[in-house]
């Protein structure tokens, strides 16, 4: 089942051979092929159950001659240059800077879509301060759930000016679904804030920063 989520990367997708890191069943290789967005997709996870239930979705679509499934960890799977772009989508932003960082050479030769579940702030910090732009970045929502899936290149970019910015780029402003992130953004700082206030031995300057970014989200939505 293509997803909104899964349709957004999908959208970013283009290439002759594109690799799907932590491909898990298989539905956007398989996707990608039925469009033709790709010649060939090498489709990898680092756990052998859902590797094998990608094989038996790919052989029941009948395409085991155009998606190529491997087992391991991270762009370790990869030669550098061997893909067009690199998926790596579904898993938190951390784990997604950690498997950047280990091949960077990997990711450095070839554009990245990048889908992380969380920890968007951090693994907006890491890129910019990296070498690695942000070319585009859209929002999929799906019911209560909001995705931010970037679009990423080997590259220079300004970092933001304000801090907030590495959780709501001023270039999401215009975007159709900025008020469902607004209001996931909102409902996150509000619940720390919250934890926080009710902590026996309250981060005070943690607080203070949620507090901040909260009054600047504000100020952003407001505008």
């Amino acid at each position: 089942m293509i997803t909104s989520r899964l349709q957004s990367i999908i959208n970013y997708a283009h290439g002759r051979v594109i690799a799907d890191i932590g491909t898990d069943h298989a539905f956007i290789p398989i996707e990608l092929i039925s469009v033709g967005r790709a010649e060939k997709v090498i489709a990898s996870d680092i756990r052998r159950g859902p590797l094998d239930s990608a094989v038996r979705n790919i052989n029941a679509a009948g395409m085991s001659d155009k998606i190529e499934t491997r087992l391991g960890s991270g762009l370790s799977v990869l030669n550098s240059g061997e893909a067009d772009m690199i998926i790596v989508a579904g898993m938190g932003g951390e784990m997604i800077e950690k498997i950047i960082k280990e091949d960077e050479g990997t990711a450095r030769a070839s554009e990245l879509i990048l889908q992380p579940m969380n920890s968007q702030y951090e693994l907006r910090k890491f890129l910019l301060g990296s070498g690695f732009a942000i070319k585009d970045e859209d929002i999929a929502v799906e019911g209560f759930k909001v995705y931010n899936i970037m679009l990423v290149e080997s590259g220079r970019q300004e970092e933001f000016e304000s801090d907030i910015y590495y959780h709501v780029p001023p270039y999401l402003k215009a975007h159709k679904n900025f008020d469902k992130l607004y209001e996931k953004k909102l409902r996150e700082f509000n619940k720390v804030i919250s934890g926080l206030e009710r902590s026996g031995e309250c981060d005070e300057k943690k607080l203070e920063r949620y507090r901040q970014w909260k009054e600047e989200l504000i100020d952003i939505y407001s505008r």
